[in-house]
This record gives structure tokens, sequence and C-alpha cells, in this order.
């Protein structure tokens, strides 16, 4: 068992604390953002930058939920700009999440909306379906600003089919609360009822305390619609308690505004305009525009029940200017962000498109691949029996004409036996099942040289081996090909009158394994490199073989999703370099 370093266990206790913290984020968003401080210290301490933006990313989403906008968003670039110039896609894909959803939590839907999308693009290819569900849920709520209740019912009933599939209940229940809302604005009370009712239980069962907040500030507005006053205030009671305690400044003002709201309804308008103030200045200083427009509008309303002429106009005055401010923004938005989300949905269409396009084209592949196996397997009964006609023939033919003619027929026996074997090999790397097992490199290099003894320049080619130890699991017949056909052609194309030598090097380092085979052989020409992978090809007639070997070895490597390196002299020789990941020494690295 390896042994890690103090550095190492240090980075993965770091690593874990991080991930400690995102997992108890919706009990305790304190101590997480405790945990995650923590953790960044560790990281910049180590320098671990993959680390440091990890923290950030998280302190980014943090501090977003507890209305620290502007934090929120300086952390998440942060972390965004160094996951792109790793290319992570599950970075990118959180980073934007984080970006997205603070600018729509500030009013500017159109650049949340496009974030979010892309978001939502990468976690679909990351096949995150818990992301997914979160994402969805948000961009149902950016439609909801839109007034599109179609496309945000479609994306809450989204985020809840995604949610599901996995079993998370959590980010389920996110969604069930803003669809019990939109049940609520259509007037189908029980519904809303019922839809809110399943998210407060599931929230309890999860123990999602933040998020239980906002569910029973959700079943507080249908307690409020229905006119059930005391039961709402109850509800919008335990809402503020859980909100606040959570720091969660955009739940506060909604809170804040809906209570007033309550109040002024059962005439206790001092308490009610309380509540209305504190939703302008919290929306105030954290720049939520579409709480402070209402909490205007309810002050204005107030003021005129009371007969305060003055403070109704100056209040009116307030909430026309901030509403005529989102509405004129909001309609640029709406423009703007359903032309994106076109774009976007008519590339993931081409995507789609493409995906199926190559199911189909592998699909054909696969009927080629029956037919070569069906047509070559057909064939290699009556090519053995020609090739086993051929003997009879010598024995009791002697005459020297007719002799000559039945090699020159072998000859051509042989060239259709070996294009057969071939298609059958090729078939059988294609279709091989994908079973890994430790490779033995000194047992499989020793047996595929061996194998080659009857090639005619065996005995006079001197073999030279470098064979490192290392742990490497992979498909041992997909392996065993790509040896067998290097050392076989470095082999059979020799100059036996040069001391033709093959050296075999089997080596790894770090992530990746390397086999080279060199010979002093009778080399490629310059100008037919770039073709000898093709089928059927070969680089003079004089060269007995197929054409399929290079090609067998090509669609070996790719299968391993290696690459092949050629060098190769006319006269002087050929080197072949293949370079094949090892996903042990990845885990190795990783640890």
């Amino acid at each position: 068992m390896e042994i890690l370093n103090p550095s190492r266990t240090e980075l993965s206790v770091a690593h874990e604390q991080l991930k400690h913290a995102y997992e108890g984020r919706a009990i305790d968003l304190n101590k997480s953002i405790s945990l995650t401080l923590a953790s960044l210290e560790e990281f910049e301490r180590m320098t671990d930058e993959e680390g440091i933006a990890k923290a950030k990313n998280q302190l980014g989403l943090f501090y977003s939920i507890q209305g620290e906008f502007d934090l929120g968003m300086k952390l998440s670039q942060q972390a965004l700009a160094y996951f792109q110039s790793i290319e992570s896609k599950r970075g990118q894909a959180e980073a934007k999440n984080n970006i997205g959803s603070i600018y729509y939590k500030t009013d500017n839907y159109h650049k949340g909306l496009i974030l979010l999308l892309e978001s939502l693009h990468l976690y679909r290819e990351l096949e995150d379906f818990d992301m997914q569900a979160r994402v969805l849920k948000s961009t149902g709520t950016i439609y909801e600003f839109f007034n599109d209740r179609e496309k945000a019912i479609e994306s809450y009933q989204k985020s809840i089919e995604a949610s599901l599939k996995i079993n998370a209940l959590d980010t389920a229940s996110n969604a069930y609360n803003p669809l019990s809302g939109i049940y609520l604005n259509q007037g189908e009370f029980d519904l809303a009822m019922s839809t809110i009712e399943t998210s407060i239980r599931l929230k309890k069962q999860t123990r999602d305390i933040r998020g239980l907040g906002f569910a029973l500030y959700g079943r507080g507005k249908i307690f409020s619609a229905l006119k059930q006053y005391e039961a709402a205030l109850v509800d919008f009671s335990s809402s503020e308690k859980i909100l606040t305690d959570a720091k969660d400044k955009l739940g506060m003002g909604m809170v804040y505004n809906k209570t007033g709201i309550v109040h002024s309804a059962l005439r206790n308008y001092d308490a009610a305009r309380s509540y209305f103030e504190k939703a302008i200045a919290i929306s105030e200083k954290y720049n939520v525009q579409f709480i402070l427009f209402k909490a205007y509008f309810n002050l204005y309303e107030l003021a005129k029940i009371e007969g305060n002429t003055i403070g109704a106009l100056d209040y009116l005055e307030k909430y026309l200017s901030h509403k005529e401010s989102v509405v004129n923004k909001e309609a640029y938005n709406i423009i703007k962000s359903y032309d994106a989300v076109a774009k976007i949905e008519k590339l993931e269409q081409s995507v789609k498109a493409q995906l199926e396009k190559s199911e189909i084209i592998e699909n054909k592949n696969a009927e080629l691949d029956s037919f070569f196996y069906r047509v070559s397997h057909d064939l290699k009964g009556p090519i053995s029996t020609l090739l086993g006609l051929h003997q009879l023939a010598k024995m009791d033919i002697k005459d020297e004409q007719a002799l000559q003619l039945f090699e020159m027929y072998h000859s051509q026996a042989l060239r259709m036996n070996n294009i057969v074997m071939g298609l059958i090999h090729l078939t059988e790397v294609n279709n091989a099942e994908k079973l890994n097992i430790r490779i033995d490199f000194v047992k499989l290099v020793d047996d595929c040289i061996d194998s080659c003894r009857y090639l005619p320049h065996f005995a006079v080619t001197i073999v030279k081996k470098e064979i490192q130890e290392f742990e490497f699991y992979s498909e041992w017949a997909i392996i065993n090909t790509i040896l067998q056909n290097l050392i076989e052609n470095s082999i059979k194309y020799c100059r036996n009158y040069d001391n033709p030598f093959v050296k075999i090097t089997c080596t790894a380092h770090e992530d990746k394994v390397f086999i080279v085979v060199e010979d002093n052989g009778q080399g490629i020409p310059e100008s037919h490199l770039k073709n000898i992978f093709n089928m059927f090809y070969r680089a003079n007639d004089n060269i007995t073989g197929s054409g399929l070997g290079l090609y067998i070895l090509k669609r070996a490597v790719e299968r391993l999703r290696g690459t092949i390196d050629v060098e190769s002299v006319l006269h002087q020789g050929s080197r072949f370099k293949i370079t094949l990941p090892n996903n042990i020494q990845s885990i190795a690295n990783a640890d």
C-alpha cells in the first residue's frame, strides 16, 4: 500500500473539508463558509491552483446566497478564468452557474439566462443530473420574470424529472416550490397547496433548513391569497427567522414585502409600513430591483389608505421610476435572451443530429464488420483447400513448367489468405470484448518474438529489448495485436545483408505508456508515409503483404485512445512509437 507524503495528505484533507462544507451548506451556511475559507488558506499555502479555484468558486456560491453579490461575482469570475485555462468542463459549469445566478438575482436576466444555459449544456455533457436540475430551476425562475409561464413550468418539471432520476429529493423540492407559485397565480389553489406541501415535506426530510425557509414562504403566500392571514403570518415568521439566520438577503426582502401585505390586509398599518421599509432597505443595499419597486407600490397603496396624499405621490413616483427601469431593461432582456435561447437550442439540435449521425455510422460499421467476418470465414475454407492442393501438386507433378505455374497460383493463393486473415483480424479488433487485465510486457514481447520464428530472416535478425517494469491494465488482445504487428513487420522487411536488428522498448512515464519498435530495415519512402495506414495500401508492388497490417495497427491504437508516430527513411529503417493512456498512473497521481 502506498504511503502518502505529508503534503499529499494535507491536500487530501483540504479537499475533503471543501466537500464537507458544500454538503453542509443547507444546514449551516455560516459554518460552510468558515470551512471553505480554511480550505482556501490551505490551498494557498500549498500553492494548489486548482484547489484555490474550487474554494473561490464555492465561496462565490455561498456569498451570493447571503446577498453579497459583488464579492460572489468577483470570486466566481476568478475561478472561471482558471477553469477555462485548464479546460475543465465541470469547473466552468459550476462557475457559470454561480455567475448566471447572480446576474438574474440582480435583474440582469439576459446575461443570467445565457450563462445558465451554457452551464446546463456542460452539465448535460457531464451527465450530472443533480446540477442539471438545479440549473433548470434557475432558468424557470427567469422565464417567470419574463411572464412566460409555459416555459417556466417546462423548466421546473424538467428539473424535477432530472432530480428524481438520481433520487435527489432536495433538488426536486427546489423546483416544487416555484412551481407551486405558478399554480397559485393561475388560481389553482388546491394544486398549489399540494405542491408546496410536497416541497416542505422533502425539505424537512433532507434537512435543508434554508430551503425550508423558502418553502414556508411559498405556503404563506397561498394562505395569504386564501385570506387565511394568521396562518400566513405564522409561516412568514418562521421563514423570516430561518432566512435571517442563513443571511439570505434576497429571501429576507421577499418575506418582508409579503409580511407587510398581510399586515396591511389586517389593518396593522404601522407593522405593514415597517416591513415595507425593511424590504426597501435591503433591496437598495443589494440592488434587488424587482422587490424594490413592489415595496414602493405597497407603500403607495398604504399611504392612500391612510389619506397621506403627499406621501402617496412620493411613493408613486419612486415606484414608477424603478418600475420603468426594470420594465425597459426587461423588454431588452427578453428580446436578447430569447434570441440567445434560439441560438443555443439550434446548437443543441445540431449536436443531437451529429450524435444520431455518428450512431448511424457506427451501426453501418458494425454491419460492415459482420459482413467482412462472414465472408472471410466463408473464404477461409476454400483457400485452405487451395493451399493444400499446392502441396499435393509438388509431390505428384514432375514437369518443371507445370510446377512453375503452380507456384504462381500458390503465391496468389497465399496473398488471398493474407487478406482474408487480415479481415478476420480486423473484425476481431473492432469487436473484441473490452476486458482489462494486467499486461506483462516481458512475457508478451517474448511470445510475439517467438511467433515470428517462421519468417525467413528471423535467424539473422538481432532482437534488442528494453522493457521497464510498471503496472498497466488494458485489453490483452489489442496490446498483443499492436506488438505482434510491429515486431513481425520489422523482421519481415529487414535487410538480411546489413546486420539486421529490431529494438523493442516498453516504458511508462506519469499517465502515459510508450511502445517503441525500431529497425534498420527497408524503410518507407517519405512520399508514402501519409498513406501507410490506409486500408489495402502498399508502398510498392514488391511488398508481399495484404496492405491491412498497418491499418489494423491504427485501429487497435485508436481503440485504446492512443497515438502513433512514425519516422522512416528509405534503406535506413523505421521507428514506430505508440503512446497509450495509463489509467493506473492517473489514479495514483490523483491520490
